[in-house]
């Protein structure tokens, strides 16, 4: 019986993508998923999946755009 994989809990347990993304917007934070793709050259799938560990580790907090409401902005949490 296989076991469920737990969501990383820290930076230090995800993969170098997360760990860019996350250097990214901590150098400038509220960008979107197209934002963060364009500065970090990262494809948007790469990004994508980026962002969801981010967010499962309780890392980065997804907002509504305010410039397009179709659009997600993400930022660090305020303790990262």
């Amino acid at each position: 019986m296989a076991h469920a994989q737990q969501p990383p809990t820290s930076l230090n347990d995800l993969p170098p993508s997360a760990k860019f993304v996350h250097f990214v917007l901590k150098q400038e934070s509220h960008l979107t998923q197209g934002e963060l793709t364009d500065r970090t050259q990262l494809s948007t799938r790469t990004v994508r999946d980026a962002l969801r560990k981010l967010e499962a580790a309780g890392i980065v907090h997804e907002d509504v755009c305010l410039r397009d409401a179709r659009k997600r902005v993400y930022s660090l949490e305020k303790d990262n």
